[in-house]
């Protein structure tokens, strides 16, 4: 099935980004790990992810926390329960404080199932200016993300980004 309201997801210059930067690889990207354990204790979330968009998964490239075994093992989801679809549009950070109250994300498995109640991400924007995926913290509780929390999201993505291409380059 086709996001039609996010054509960026099939942006052929955004995927071959991706792939020059070699995201659409499985590896283990521990040179990424140390950014998802900040993110999480600075906010105080139980989980942290960097992850990509491809064009029908989002797939995680590090993260911490107790990840949900079947999750942990395929590596990511399929694309249509990816929170940071948005990020592909607004090139911005954004927070959810209660996915079971937003329309757009409140029957997704990862909420239904999962369990996963809030979420604050920033988008990871490489120096040429694809949004790749998104780096985020989530909760399995409601809360508020506030603009300080955003901001920090926001440098830490830039961080990310910083770290991704020049682990490509080497």
């Amino acid at each position: 099935m086709r996001l039609a309201k996010y054509p960026q997801l099939y942006d052929h210059g955004r995927l071959r980004e991706i792939a020059r930067l070699g995201l659409d690889r499985e590896e283990h990207r521990t040179y990424l790990t140390e950014v998802a354990e900040q993110v999480a204790n600075r906010l105080g979330t139980p989980f942290a992810v960097l992850d990509v968009l491809l064009d029908d998964a989002q797939v995680f490239l590090t993260g911490c926390g107790p990840i949900p075994g079947w999750i942990a093992e395929v590596g990511g989801t399929p694309i249509e329960w990816a929170f940071c679809t948005p990020m592909l549009q607004q090139r911005a950070p954004y927070a959810v404080e209660d996915f079971t109250a937003d329309p757009l994300h409140r029957d997704n498995p990862l909420v239904t199932v999962e369990g996963v109640r809030s979420y604050a991400g920033a988008p990871l924007i490489s120096s040429s200016g694809f949004v790749l995926g998104g780096l985020c913290a989530l909760d399995l509780r409601s809360r508020h993300f506030d603009d300080r929390d955003l901001a920090y999201l926001t440098e830490m993505a830039a961080e990310t980004v910083r770290r991704i291409e020049e682990h490509a380059e080497s």
